[in-house]
C-alpha cells in the first residue's frame, strides 16, 4: 500500500525527471517498496546539488556526469534490477 507523505512530485520535480529518464516510475517505487522511496525522496530532498541537476536535465538529461554527485546514483542505478529480480 503506498505511503502518503508530504513531498509533492511533479514532471518538474528532479527525481521524477531523472527517474524517468532512467525508464523508471517514482510512484511505483512507492507502491512495491515503501521504505525504499522514503530513502530515494529523502535523499534528494536534502541534496546540496540540486541547482546543478536541475541544470544537467535541463541540459542533457542522458549526460551520466549526474552519477558523479547524486546521493542516488547507486540506488537509482540498481532499481531497474532490483525490481526485475523482484518480480521473478
Amino acid at each position: 500500500m503506498p505511503r502518503s507523505n508530504d513531498r509533492s512530485t511533479s514532471s518538474h520535480d528532479p527525481l521524477d525527471c531523472r527517474m524517468a529518464t532512467l525508464g523508471l516510475d517514482l510512484s511505483a517505487v512507492e507502491s512495491h517498496d515503501g521504505a525504499m522511496f522514503e530513502v530515494i525522496t529523502q535523499r534528494c530532498a536534502s541534496c546540496n546539488v540540486r541547482a546543478p541537476c536541475e541544470l544537467d536535465l535541463k541540459r542533457d538529461p542522458n549526460d551520466p556526469v549526474w552519477e558523479t554527485y547524486c546521493p542516488n546514483t547507486a540506488t537509482l542505478i540498481a532499481l531497474p534490477e532490483a525490481c526485475w529480480l523482484g518480480a521473478r
